[in-house]
């Protein structure tokens, strides 16, 4: 059977999966505020290295095509070269079927098919290198002896991830699993100079971003540390089960439950598996999952963070499924269910974002739809023509000048107001709050107009994410009037309000 034929097959039916679904939602709050980076190109953001920034920039032709699939698009094109690294390492770990395998497990994912393969995040493009990092290793680890293709291999390894360090800080966590199976297993790599050769390109690769932090107080790091930081913190069971939830659902819970199976059968030494690329491929997971699990027993940990690690994982489990071929059977029923259930939960979230009378979250009005994280991608794009009559007819009534800016206090929702309002109607917008809370909007206020004494300004609010106007931006403006509300709808039933609020005349602090 030719399962390269087939795997390249499922590659493609994915992809056209993964642009059905980025056409018909609205961009979320990472992703809106990622396009913001795309607007102003630099070395490093405030939270993240810049490749996210770039690579919406590239796919959006410069920002010509600036929409939901274009600005998606190198999470989908992403995802598709991750997969098919996945062939090639489960290739080369089994044969074609183990690699077909591979793909089919990393596809019934939720953090491989949705989070990383149609939204865009740094997380889309570092698995691209994670995955190509990982080959490499596979080779590199599949005897004790150097030999001088391995030490090429090496040296590649050093730029695949400084190329994954400019997309996010945990690739980093692969030189690591490098490294601890060069300390255990052969300690012969500390005798060769390619292998700090390769720790110097990525360091020269990842420079940029260290001296963009130097330049700025290193911001980005500060901002991470306290993040992670646990000396403070006590024992938080319920962060602890939320991550723990959370690494469930994202990697599909029928390929978390298989996961562990494999990984308990690799540490048994129960695969058909090389030890020495069974050791390498355990040593490059199992630290960043201890590490994030670690934290969440006192801080809140995203449950993306450990995306990379499971998918060492993801070629073990392959390899676990592989061992118990049947002639019969071309995908194993627990790999085809967790497929199928994969395409229900697409298809619920795309129904959900778009269909779902009214809202999943409160409905006190004042806090309406708040906890529901399906209107973070819905009802944004409605929202310019409502917002729009409200301003004309204020400068028709004299109650606002013509050039009243729109303002916001915390990243989110203003990188929603800004992109899906302001810049559409060709408002400025300005970030006004603490670094901490604006993000890289400290950076983009210094490349656009600032307030003047005298200026208005509106501010929107959205209910599921409600603001104190008053206690934000009461000594900045003379005057702040009650709100109008516009009413939002989703088929038919109110899902959240908007609070359009009206500052008259600013004046400095």
């Amino acid at each position: 059977m030719n399962y390269k034929k087939k795997t390249l097959l499922l590659i493609g039916f994915a992809t056209l999966l993964r642009c059905i679904t980025a056409g018909c939602i609205e961009l979320g709050n990472d992703e809106v505020y990622y396009r913001m980076y795309a607007q102003h190109l630099q070395w490093n953001y405030f939270d993240h290295p810049p490749m996210v920034g770039w690579l919406i920039r590239f796919t959006t032709a410069n920002l010509f095509f600036d929409n939901e699939i274009f600005i998606r698009l190198a999470a989908i094109i992403a995802a598709a070269l991750t997969s098919w690294i996945f062939f090639l390492s489960g290739k080369k770990l089994g044969n074609d079927y183990t690699g077909f395998l591979a793909v089919a497990i990393y596809t019934a994912t939720i953090y491989g098919s949705i989070i990383t393969g149609t939204f865009i995040l740094p997380d889309s493009p570092q698995m691209v290198c994670w995955a190509a990092g990982l080959y490499l290793l596979i080779d590199i680890a599949k005897h004790s002896d150097i030999t001088r293709i391995k030490k090429k291999k090496v040296v590649w390894f050093g730029a695949i991830m400084g190329l994954g360090m400019l997309c996010k800080i945990h690739t980093s966590f692969l030189w690591l699993g490098f490294l601890l199976y060069i300390l255990l297993y052969n300690r012969q790599w500390l005798r060769q100079p390619v292998l700090y050769l390769s720790g110097i390109i990525t360091l020269l690769f990842f420079y940029p971003v260290i001296q963009w932090n130097i330049d700025n107080h290193f911001v980005t790091y500060l901002y991470h540390s306290n993040r992670v930081n646990i000396s403070k913190a006590g024992i938080d069971f319920t962060s602890f089960l939320t991550f723990a939830a959370g690494q469930l659902f994202y990697y599909n819970p029928v390929i978390f439950i298989c996961i562990i199976i494999a990984t308990v059968a690799a540490i048994k030494n129960k695969l058909p598996v090389l030890s020495f690329q069974k050791r390498i491929l355990l040593l490059c997971s199992l630290p960043l999952i201890i590490t994030a699990t670690i934290i969440s027993l006192f801080k809140n940990v995203l449950p993306h963070w450990t995306g990379p690690a499971y998918s060492s994982l993801i070629l073990l489990t392959a390899c676990y499924f592989a061992k118990q071929k049947s002639d019969e059977k071309i995908m194993p029923q627990p790999i085809l269910f967790a497929n199928a259930l994969l395409i229900v939960i697409i298809i619920s979230g795309i129904m959900l974002a778009n269909l779902l009378p009214g809202t999943l979250g409160k409905k006190d009005k004042q806090l309406y739809g708040e906890g529901d994280f399906t209107l973070d991608m819905y009802g944004w794009k409605s929202l310019k023509s409502d917002f729009s009559k409200i301003v004309e007819a204020d400068i028709k009534n004299g109650l606002m000048k013509p050039g009243a800016v729109i303002i916001g206090n915390k990243w989110f929702p203003a990188a929603h107001t800004d992109f899906y309002v302001a810049m559409p109607l060709k408002k400025d917008f300005i970030a006004i709050g603490d670094t901490n809370e604006i993000h890289q909007y400290a950076w983009i206020n210094t490349q656009r107009k600032k307030l003047q004494p005298g200026d208005d300004a509106y501010c929107i609010v959205p209910s599921n994410y409600n603001t104190d106007v008053q206690a934000v931006y009461g000594l900045n403006f003379t005057t702040i009037l009650t709100p109008q509300i516009i009413e939002q709808k989703r088929n038919g039933t109110v899902c959240r309000y908007f609070y359009i609020w009206r500052l008259l005349h600013f004046k400095q602090k």
